[in-house]
């Protein structure tokens, strides 16, 4: 009698292959992914603006969150960690937050008003690296406080994070259109062309990179 040949064996070998390959992906990008910490900021004004504060960070998070890639750290748990140090110097806050959550960046900020203006400054410090970038813009109105917090969080996504945005590019294609005019109007002068706020790599105590 002709014995019959099955298929089981094979396809749960092949299911056990697939598997592992999964899990080792998984590995992989589990190892890949950044995490980022942000700080809440400072707000410097004759009044309280707690909602603008609010605001920042809710925008930061969902802005720079990533999926596969960057994980933010939960506000609630920072929050904890800050109300457990006490009042302790810049630097030594932003060191103890990275070892507390095992984070690769720490990102600080305040907002500043002055003379019926606002200006809006941030620093995300790379822990491993020991180094920083500034990013900065300013505002003539509280209502485009939020928005502009936007523009430094696709500004840091695609120059630490290398990650493509629909508002970086349209930052990148006005500022191309400005220098092609002044261009135009100078041709005796050339020089680099850079979103609004940002300049290149400078280098001093933390390895600063510093976007004015």
């Amino acid at each position: 009698m002709k014995k019959q040949f099955s298929l089981k064996p094979i396809s749960l070998f092949i299911f056990i292959v697939l598997a592992l390959m999964g899990s080792c992906l998984q590995g992989f990008a589990q190892t890949t992914k950044q995490t980022i910490a942000i700080l809440p900021f400072e707000m410097i004004s004759s009044s309280q603006r707690p909602h603008i504060q609010k605001g920042a960070l809710q925008m930061l998070h969902s802005r720079l969150l990533w999926k596969n890639h960057i994980e933010v750290v939960d506000k609630n748990t920072i929050q904890t960690h800050l109300n457990n140090m006490g009042q302790i110097d810049t630097d030594n806050t932003i060191e103890r937050i990275a070892n507390l959550t095992g984070c690769n960046y720490v990102l600080t900020g305040s907002i500043t008003h002055f003379a019926n203006a606002f200006s809006i400054d941030t620093k995300i410090y790379d822990i491993k690296n020991n180094k920083y970038l500034t990013f900065f813009e300013q505002s003539k109105i509280i209502d485009d406080v939020i928005p502009k917090l936007n523009i430094i969080a696709a500004k840091i996504n695609k120059t630490v994070f290398k990650r493509e945005t629909v508002i970086y590019e349209n930052l990148v294609k006005k500022e191309k259109e400005k220098a092609m005019q002044w261009k135009r109007q100078n041709p005796e002068k050339l020089m680099p062309v850079f979103p609004q706020g940002e300049q290149p790599e400078k280098s001093s105590f933390w390895k600063i990179w510093e976007y004015l």
